[in-house]
């Protein structure tokens, strides 16, 4: 690997500014590291070297005049395939939207233009955001870096495997149940899931809208903190959007120490079966954050063991509304085989959607159907209520709360993720909370281990801080 994708983040746009390393010569190191390695792990549905080639060269001139560089000026980034830039294919990974052409910018996209980052390249993901193992794709199956015959994870397993295969810096990915995390985790990176409404959702391809949340991958926490600084952010265009300045999550990231931090750990975490070694691992991040000051105490929250059957009602309720746009009118794939308005639409869906998104969309309207939205629906907005206020009351006596982040390593491709893996990933969008997973260990076979802190909602900066400590002393006593 070329010894500029070596440096942090941090260090990369530092050696930029100053003219030490030339963007073109870091573009060019990703797109040398992509034909090495992408033949095997496909983690991009769409490469972008002479745009990306031009912006570096932009980039190089701006520093070479002496103009202010932005915070991420010429370091190379990849873009989950469901947010838009403009002028740009967005597949979402399906075939409906085959040969949609992105009309604006998401929000995020303009920050980062801002900042002066390059666009390396689109990722792989699961078809429209809906799976955990990036196989619903429906142009390719993206393979984990660490062992190919393995799945990255999912929904966003392609921008983790093309941070986890070192050919960019840091990407972005969405998440609506641990779409970032889990992947992050099978990868053995970081990725980080934002408190709902930190992150403008504006222009990415909606799942489930009360769950999405733009968030990133990267290597380390202090370079999430850096892109997470640039990306966040009042944005009037997204409702729920929280209306507050920005901020630098960078800052006092290195001088927060463990001593009197709170960590609590569910007491539910005994009611699931996990693998082994994830648990080892667990336990060994335990003794390592006590070691560093902190106080472990365990909570209880009753209503984790709802929380899969919550996430399914609502998440394909709001998949079902959602997807409802998808009509083969306005835009996207339409069929030209309707034999009238409503043939046509039930062709355009059902000639280009897959198996997972058709199962989800069939579920979610089953579950708003006037007889059945007071059984399903609505019970479960009621517990998901239940669940907030249960974690709500933890966070009084915990800082917060620490988990594994999946409960089972990566599966082989073909094989299936049990129901409950992401569990302690999926309660942090039930409850709008920020989440963060940190590489902890390796298999016996060679496979990462991530454990997962999450926070109260706005808490993100200090939940950073926290990650960063404990990536600090996990390297430490390595």
């Amino acid at each position: 690997m070329n010894e500029i994708l070596k440096n942090t983040v941090n260090d990369l746009r530092k050696k930029i500014c100053s003219g030490e390393i030339k963007s073109v010569d870091a573009v060019n190191a990703c797109y040398e590291r992509i034909n090495e390695i992408e033949p095997k792990v496909k983690a991009f549905l769409k490469l972008n070297k002479e745009q990306a080639l031009k912006q570096a060269a932009e980039s190089d001139n701006k520093i070479k005049t002496g103009a202010k560089c932005g915070m991420l000026e010429g370091v190379p980034i990849a873009v989950k395939d469901n947010i838009m830039i403009k002028g740009e294919s967005m597949t979402s990974a399906s075939k409906y939207f085959e040969n949609y052409i992105s009309p604006y910018d998401a929000a995020v996209i303009e920050k980062l233009k801002e900042a002066g980052a390059v666009f390396i390249g689109r990722t792989n993901m699961d078809e429209l955001a809906m799976g955990g193992t990036t196989e619903t794709s429906a142009f390719q199956k993206t393979a984990n870096p660490c062992n190919f015959d393995y799945v990255p994870g999912g929904s966003s397993g392609g921008s983790a495997a093309a941070v986890s295969a070192g050919m960019v810096p840091f990407a972005l990915g969405s998440d609506t149940g641990g779409s970032i995390r889990q992947p992050a985790a099978f990868c053995g990176v970081v990725g980080f899931k934002p408190s709902y409404g930190v992150v403008s959702r504006y222009g990415a391809c909606a799942l489930a809208s009360s769950f999405d949340q733009i968030g990133t991958l990267s290597k380390n926490v202090k370079d999430t903190a850096m892109l997470l600084s640039v990306i966040a952010g009042k944005d009037y265009r997204d409702p729920v959007c929280e209306p507050a300045e920005m901020t630098d999550y960078t800052q006092g990231l290195d001088d927060y120490t463990l001593k009197k931090t709170k960590i609590g750990v569910p007491k539910q975490l005994k009611d699931y079966s996990a693998d082994l070694e994830i648990i080892k691992s667990f336990e060994n991040a335990l003794r390592g954050l006590e070691l560093g000051g902190a106080e472990i105490i365990e909570i209880d929250i009753p209503a984790y063991k709802y929380a899969p059957s919550v996430y399914d009602v609502i998440m394909c309720a709001e998949v079902s509304a959602n997807i409802a746009a998808f009509d083969g009118i306005r835009y996207g794939h339409g069929s030209p085989n309707g034999a009238g308005l409503n043939d046509t639409y039930m062709k355009s869906r059902g000639e280009s959607f897959g198996y997972e998104v058709k199962k989800r969309v069939i579920f979610g309207t089953y579950a708003l159907s006037a007889k059945n939205y007071n059984r399903y629906f609505h019970t479960a907005q009621k517990v998901r209520t239940l669940l907030i206020n249960q974690l709500n009351a933890a966070f009084e006596k915990c800082d917060a709360i620490f988990s594994p982040t999946t409960l089972h390593m990566p599966v082989k491709f073909g094989e299936s993720v049990s129901r409950e893996c992401d569990i302690f990933t999926m309660v942090s969008n039930l409850g709008g909370l920020p989440g963060i997973s940190v590489p902890c260990g390796m298999s016996k076979s060679g496979m990462p281990i991530g454990v997962h802190f999450t926070g109260p909602r706005l808490s993100d900066a200090r939940i950073l801080k926290i990650a960063n400590a404990y990536e600090k002393t996990a390297m430490m006593n390595k």
